[in-house]
């Protein structure tokens, strides 16, 4: 009789573990520094964050870009990569962490945008992504829009990729070149 109640107790504090680390959301998810991404979350099977925010990699992004699909891409990159090429129809809102000088992406900045842009901030698609898989803007950016400004998890998506692969890939396949004005904006097609 003892033995199954303890039995009882192991199986009921597993099930309980189980089910808050599945229910965790963004509560235990965080902000991030340069370089800091879990690396599970770089592997390309990863394709949710903690939070609900879908991950994207080019093939995404692409098929997205060629969709014509009213969707607003946020390039939180300094200023300065941004003039070399960004993804095209992307604005530039440069986000690192929570209180970091420099900072523009804001609630009140990304609002505006999404207005802007003609989007309802409850509908809307918003694409964060900056220099790469290991850059920390672009992740942090999902995270706040979900986590602090109200927007939908499934409505906030980290490009993982980020530009410079999508760069490549546009560089590298003869049929996305052909329409690269599709894919990057003028300072980029002039890069190819």
């Amino acid at each position: 009789m003892i033995t199954v109640s303890l039995k009882r107790i192991v199986v009921g504090l597993i099930a309980g573990c189980l089910l808050l680390s599945l229910q965790a959301g963004p509560g235990l998810a965080q902000e991030v520094d340069k370089g800091k991404i879990p690396a599970d979350q770089l592997a390309a099977s990863f394709k949710q964050l903690a939070w609900g925010s879908p991950v994207w990699d080019v093939d995404e992004a692409v098929a997205q870009l060629k969709s014509d699909a009213k969707v607003l891409w946020v390039d939180t990159r300094p200023e300065s990569f941004y003039k070399t090429g960004s993804v095209q129809g992307a604005i530039l809102l440069p986000y690192d962490k929570q209180g970091v000088a420099g900072n523009v992406l804001s609630q009140e900045t990304l609002d505006k945008a999404v207005i802007d842009a003609g989007l309802s901030k409850d509908s809307a698609k918003v694409i964060f992504f900056c220099q790469g898989p290991k850059c920390h803007r672009s992740y942090n950016a999902a995270f706040m829009a979900v986590s602090a400004w109200g927007y939908k998890p499934e409505n906030s998506i980290w490009f993982r990729a980020g530009y410079p692969f999508l760069f490549k890939a546009v560089q590298d396949d003869v049929k996305l070149k052909r329409k690269a004005n599709k894919y990057l904006s003028e300072a980029g097609i002039k890069q190819l």
